[in-house]
């Protein structure tokens, strides 16, 4: 009797410490309640500015700034004629060849494009390219060749935004300064002021991105006037790289030779964006063709500016 006592003492306290059939065994020092709960993924951590110490750390912190900036908004393809609120780094080219109703054919080269930065951690600046003009006409008094005015530099501030995985929308503001260095045929003698709110949203493959700004002559106001300017684009994400896009382009006169009158264009587009270079870099090409729809033309003023006109693009993404 003593021995079978003895044997229990020693094998009860055995089998109370193995786990129940289907359980698994609980380390020394945790709870039950620990070791049942299923394992959590790790939260994804959130991107986090750089801090900038100094001039010489504001440039060794130059690609973090650029990482988070970009991180923090969607990605998207920028449209074609309509400029985006995204923060961008990139050297943009762009040509365009227009036919007017008055039977000339233009070709702008660049089109007062050039190279963005993202130089804080929520604000871009564009330093552009002045635009050249070839222009052909059966009369010489309408052909010229030749520099434009030079739309030089703009900055952006972006207000709010998201990425993708949450809200995907963005909200910016810029100011872009155009100075008169065009021939005398081109130029407008004025130093140009162009405010603009920009705004974008996207749905999953659909996107919807629009500004709305002005063009304000500090001079010769009077002469000149000043222009309302609006822009919405509608663009659909294909197979991650195809970008189609319509976009409305739309001027309205406050003053000056066209005072009154408002021009819109249609254009059509196709991009193919974001194709890997290298490891930083990434490549984005895009074609339009851009027709007037309003209003009627009218020789004098020239209304519209043109009639139609493609629109070829070349970006390089850093």
């Amino acid at each position: 009797m003593n021995s079978d006592i003895m044997c229990a003492a020693l094998i009860l306290p055995l089998l109370a410490a193995l786990p129940a059939y289907g359980q698994t065994a609980v380390p020394a020092g945790s709870s039950t309640d620990t070791a049942a709960a299923p394992a959590q993924p790790a939260e994804p951590s959130a991107p986090v500015p750089p801090e900038v110490n100094g001039l010489q750390s504001y440039f060794d912190t130059w690609d973090q700034r650029t990482a988070y900036a970009r991180a923090t908004q969607p990605n998207w393809s920028s449209p074609l004629v309509t400029t985006t609120s995204m923060l961008e780094q990139r050297f943009r080219f762009e040509t365009d060849f227009q036919h007017s109703g008055n039977d000339t054919d233009t070709i702008d080269i660049d089109g007062g494009k050039g190279i963005d930065l993202i130089v804080g951690d929520t604000e871009e600046l564009q330093i552009a390219l002045p635009p050249y003009y070839v222009r052909t006409a059966e009369s010489e008094k309408l052909a010229l060749t030749g520099w434009s005015d030079w739309s030089v530099a703009r900055l952006k501030q972006r207000l709010l935004s998201s990425p993708a995985d949450q809200g995907d929308y963005i909200l910016s503001a810029w100011l872009q300064v155009g100075v008169p260095v065009g021939i005398s045929k081109l130029t407008s003698h004025a130093i140009t002021l162009s405010p603009t709110l920009g705004f974008g949203k996207g749905w999953g493959p659909f996107v919807i991105q629009g500004t709305i700004g002005g063009q304000i002559p500090t001079t010769y106001e009077g002469k000149l006037g000043n222009q309302i300017v609006g822009n919405l684009s509608f663009q659909y994400n294909i197979f991650h790289y195809l970008w189609p896009d319509i976009e409305v382009n739309w001027t309205n006169y406050q003053g000056g030779p066209r005072a009154g009158l408002s021009q819109v264009f249609i254009t059509p587009s196709i991009a193919v964006a974001h194709i890997p270079i290298t490891h930083a870099t990434n490549l984005t090409l895009a074609v339009g063709y851009q027709v007037a729809v309003a209003p009627t033309y009218q020789a004098k003023p020239l209304t519209p500016a043109y009639d139609r006109a493609w629109i070829l693009s070349t970006r390089i993404n850093f």
